[in-house]
């Protein structure tokens, strides 16, 4: 895991504030957000904002705000050649006070909505937009639990609920604006706890490996800008 703090420079920061589609303007008002899978994948939901792709710089120009963020993250942060990433799925995310995302990872959802099996990208991240301003709580949570690629029925309540380790066994980072955290996020078990005043705003952005490309790609299913 690797947290980087004011992350993003003046320039592409001063991008994501001026841009009032970067983050969705809410979730909803239910405390946890997400409860079944897509959830906000569809422009019938109460609230979209879907899975995003893009191939890449190597492939196509970064030529939106989130693009250039996608970028900018990870052209020095990535963990094998640049030449061997398949793709980087994204989607943005506005935290109210007392709202929460349950523990899960980060999987291939429609390939786990189908077969109920786990296929994780290769390396994760989630970043607090510049004009994040939670306060009292918030905090990403890790759990020291690894879920392996094509177990099935690996995410069904009665799999996870025994990985719900005590809070003094889960690594704990605060939000805080212009916060990267780069993590396993395919295959950790990971969650967030409510703040009780303030808004988080995330971008969660996971690269797909060219070995293991996500079924969304053949069956049509990502948003692209």
């Amino acid at each position: 895991m690797l947290v980087k703090d004011n992350f993003l420079t003046n320039e592409t920061c001063f991008l994501v504030s001026g841009d009032k589609s970067f983050f969705p303007e809410s979730m909803g008002s239910s405390e946890r957000i997400a409860t079944e899978i897509n959830s906000y994948h569809t422009e019938q939901a109460s609230c979209f904002a879907p899975y995003m792709f893009w191939d890449g710089w190597l492939n196509s120009p970064a030529n939106t705000v989130k693009k250039k963020v996608i970028k900018e993250i990870w052209e020095h942060n990535l963990p094998f050649p640049v030449e061997d990433v398949l793709g980087f799925e994204y989607w943005t995310r506005t935290f109210g006070p007392g709202q929460y995302l349950a523990p899960h990872v980060d999987e291939d959802t429609f390939l786990y909505a189908d077969e109920k099996i786990l296929s994780g990208p290769a390396i994760g991240s989630v970043y607090y937009g510049p004009d994040t301003d939670a306060s009292n709580g918030g905090f990403l949570e890790l759990y020291p639990s690894l879920l392996v690629n094509g177990e099935h029925m690996a995410l069904e309540h009665d799999r996870i609920s025994p990985l719900m380790v005590d809070v003094e066994q889960r690594e704990r980072i605060l939000c805080k604006p212009n916060r990267l955290v780069i993590f396993d996020a395919g295959h950790v078990l990971h969650g967030t706890v409510p703040a009780t005043s303030g808004i988080r705003y995330v971008m969660v952005i996971n690269v797909w490996h060219k070995d293991n490309p996500p079924t969304a790609l053949a069956g049509g299913h990502f948003f692209y800008e």
